[in-house]
This record gives C-alpha cells, sequence and structure tokens, in this order.
C-alpha cells in the first residue's frame, strides 16, 4: 500500500502533526492473535514523521505522517472515530470521507497482516517479488550480529531496539557457547525484537539447544543446507552434518520456529542446485536464503565466476518457481583463495540482505556490500551520523544506481546490484588501509 498521497490530501495544522498527536520517534511494538497464530507488528516513527509499518519484520507499507497516525491507533486498539478526530486536530481541510475510507483500507492491511501465513522475517528491499517499487535506503531493517558474551551482546541489543532496528540475526560461529546464544534471544524476546539464527547443523543439534532456543522464543532458524548430496554437503560443512540437517528441519517446524534452508552456491553446491531445492520443497519447506561465494581469478576455481554465478542464479530462481519456494538473495562474498572454501561457506555471507547491516560486537557497523569499511560504532553514535558517513553515502550511491543489464533481465538477484560486478560483492572480513573502493 502506497501511503504518501495522505500527505498530499491533509496539511497539516502544526509542522510536526504527530507531535500534536503525541507520538514520538521510536519503535513500537505489538502482537495480535488470528485463528491461534500470534503476529508480531513493529510501527517505526522516525524523526522525519514518516515511518514503517513491519508484521514479523516483513515490510508492509512505508507511511507518511498521516499514515502513521492511523496505522498507531489501529494497532492501539482506537476507534474510527477517535482515530478520524486525531486527524482532524493535526490537519487543516481533512475529508471525513477521505479519512474513513482511508481508516478502512489500512484496517484492512493489518487484517491480511495478522492472518496466519509462511511470512519468514526478512525481506530483500530492492527485490519486486516483494516490494513493486524501489525502496530508498535509511536505516537498517536487520542486523546481523556475531554470537559473543552476554556483557558486549546486551548492550547492543539494547541498543538497536534504541535506534529502530527490529531484527537482529546471531550467527552463531562454530561450536557455540549454548547460554550465551539461548540469552541473546532471551534478551531480544524481552525488549521486542524479532530474532533469528544462523547456525550449522551439527552445533545445533548439540544436547536441546534447539529445544531452548524455542523455549526462548527464537523467531527463525536459518540452517546451513549446501547439498542435497551428503557427499558435497558433508566435505564442505563437516561429516555428518547432512543427516542433522535433514533431521532438525523437521524439528524446527514441530517447535513452532520458521525453519530456513541458507545456500551457498559454489562450483561444487550449483550442480546439484535443482535436485537441492527440490528436496526442499518435498520436506515442506517453503524459504530458502541464496548467496554466492564469486571469483574474479581466471582459471579453475571452487567458486564462481560473474558468469557462473548468473547461470546458476536463473537456476535457482526457475527452480524456487516450479517448486513454490520462497528465494531471497544475500550480496555475493568474494573468494578468498588464502582460506578454505568449507571454511568461509561455514562463515555465511556479512549479513541477511541490502536490508540489513553487519553489526560486529564491539557495535562496528558495515554495510552489506563493498569493501569491509567501517561506517561507525552503534553503542557510540546514534543511527543518522552512521548513515551520513562517506561509507554509507558510497553504499548508497552504488545501491541506488541502475547496474542492471539486459544480459540477465528479471532476475530478483539483479534488483539491487548487478552480480556481474565485483564492487558489489562483500569483500573482505577486515578493513584495508587506504582501500576505499
Amino acid at each position: 500500500m502506497n501511503f504518501s498521497r495522505f500527505v498530499k490530501r491533509f496539511r497539516p495544522v502544526l509542522a510536526d502533526p504527530l507531535e500534536r498527536a503525541g507520538l514520538r520517534p521510536g519503535l513500537y511494538h505489538y502482537q495480535r492473535e488470528a485463528d491461534g497464530t500470534q503476529t508480531r507488528f513493529h510501527l517505526r516513527v522516525d524523526p522525519s514523521g514518516a515511518g514503517l509499518l513491519l508484521a514479523n519484520a516483513t515490510a508492509a507499507a512505508w507511511l507518511a505522517p498521516s499514515g502513521v497516525i492511523i496505522a498507531k491507533g489501529i494497532l492501539d486498539g482506537d476507534d474510527d472515530d477517535l482515530i478520524a478526530e486525531r486527524l482532524a486536530d493535526c490537519f487543516r481541510d481533512v475529508s471525513f470521507e477521505v479519512v474513513a475510507e482511508d481508516i478502512r483500507r489500512v484496517r484492512r492491511l493489518v487484517a491480511t497482516l495478522a492472518a496466519p501465513g509462511d511470512n519468514y522475517p526478512i525481506i530483500n528491499l530492492a527485490d519486486p517479488t516483494f516490494t513493486p517499487q524501489l525502496v530508498p535506503l535509511g536505516k537498517p531493517l536487520s542486523a546481523d550480529v556475531p554470537l559473543a558474551s552476554p556483557d558486549q551482546l546486551v548492550p547492543l541489543l539494547d541498543r538497536l531496539w534504541d535506534q529502530g532496528i527490529p531484527h537482529v540475526r546471531i550467527v552463531a560461529g562454530a561450536a557455540p557457547r549454548a547460554d550465551q546464544l539461548v540469552g541473546a534471544i532471551e534478551r531480544a524476546e524481552d525488549l521486542g525484537l524479532i530474532a533469528g539464527v544462523r547456525i550449522r547443523a551439527m552445533d545445533l543439534a548439540e544436547g536441546d539447544l534447539l529445544r531452548r532456543l524455542a523455549l526462548a522464543g527464537v523467531d527463525h532458524i536459518d540452517l546451513l543446507y549446501l547439498s542435497v548430496s551428503a557427499a558435497v554437503h558433508d566435505g564442505l560443512a563437516g561429516p555428518g552434518d547432512h543427516s542433522r540437517a535433514a533431521e532438525l528441519m523437521d524439528r524446527i517446524v514441530e517447535n513452532e520456529v520458521c525453519p530456513v534452508a541458507e545456500l551457498g552456491l559454489v562450483d561444487a553446491t550449483a550442480e546439484t542446485i535443482d535436485e537441492t531445492l527440490e528436496a526442499l520443497a518435498r520436506r515442506g519447506l517453503r524459504n530458502v536464503a541464496a548467496y554466492a561465494v564469486a571469483t574474479t581469478e581466471p582459471g579453475p576455481s571452487p567458486a564462481l565466476s560473474a558468469r557462473e554465478l548468473i547461470q546458476t542464479a536463473e537456476i535457482v530462481e526457475a527452480a524456487a518457481d516450479r517448486y513454490g519456494l520462497r528465494c531471497l538473495w544475500y550480496p555475493p562474498v568474494r573468494y578468498d583463495p588464502d582460506e578454505g572454501l568449507a571454511a568461509q561457506l561455514r562463515r555465511g555471507p556479512r549479513c541477511s540482505g541490502d536490508h540489513a547491516v553487519r553489526i560486529e560486537p564491539d557495535g562496528r557497523v558495515i554495510p552489506a556490500r563493498g569493501p569491509y569499511r567501517v561506517a561507525g560504532n552503534l553503542l557510540a553514535q546514534p543511527w543518522e551520523e552512521i548513515g551520513r558517513s562517506e561509507v554509507f553515502r558510497a553504499y548508497r550511491e552504488r545501491i541506488e544506481s541502475d547496474t542492471r543489464c539486459d544480459d540477465c533481465p528479471g532476475l530478483a538477484l539483479c534488483a539491487a546490484d548487478c552480480p556481474r560486478h565485483p564492487a558489489g560483492w562483500a569483500d573482505g572480513w577486515q578493513e584495508r588501509p587506504g582501500r576505499l573502493q
């Protein structure tokens, strides 16, 4: 739904109509039940007065100030008359007929979003499959944060909430400490954040970790799944991981958590990708997230060349459509020939899409694409300051420019940045002095 016309219809009584409505910038959290299913709503109100309505951290609508007031009233349980009076207090030239129709439309939107469904809490904002219009890049919706000790993660999770970033994905890493991982999810749940975990099957299978995460309130678990072939998968993820992954996908659902298969695309996994997606669909899985490990090096490589990346993406998107899967793309990762391929796949992508950022446990913020460059520190700076940094300016300029070409029309992978260009890949895991592009 496009709420931009609300501003055109109504002229504010004050320069800041939200102030008159008693609304402050920030993140507002709600839960609604429909047919036994809980939907978590977040209404983010930005200092500009505009806002964003999310259901299960999936972007539903960008709101002008009048749309924010309507949505907040509906989620608070106010009746239509009260919402209409509030709009009349905040705006001049209000047509009550138009207001009544707008309120009805927003109520229909909220009711639709609250209905049961398989909505994995993440989107690619530049993907026309999920958003028909290009969404301007601003404050992120999600942060990928490596697991760390509570003294590091608790302040960082608190800061995410304070800064209006409603979704965190904890990157568990190798052999994670169960108490730290469960504690991080518990803290996120206490705050009202949507919380996910990215983990390898053999690590999730340790003890009763899955049950504890479910009880702590985890919303989704992203499980590394590289191939339907056990030999291919185990050769990269570790011996015995394939059988555990297949079993855990069923157990995740039994624990009322959303499972997501994370596909790392390299030469070995690309060979079986169609069969892999078919096998996932047969298990009842509906959400997959894919990223490629890519290289510009000439000659044979275990990673994908830019040309192979495009070819593989065509297979992935066609197969996902054929098997009824929802496929989300993460930015490609540049292959490091000095590090083993298995280690790079186990570490995964820098972050989960262009709506997301990576935030290190010490607060350093890194954009989704380009060289590993620190844009600021979330523990020490407000997001508005970080977003104005030279690092994010360069990132936005690239993402907001048209990099599509005629060679791969219609690929969702190409929506944010052309994957043929290494400048749009996530490159490196530490800063390299003097490297700006």
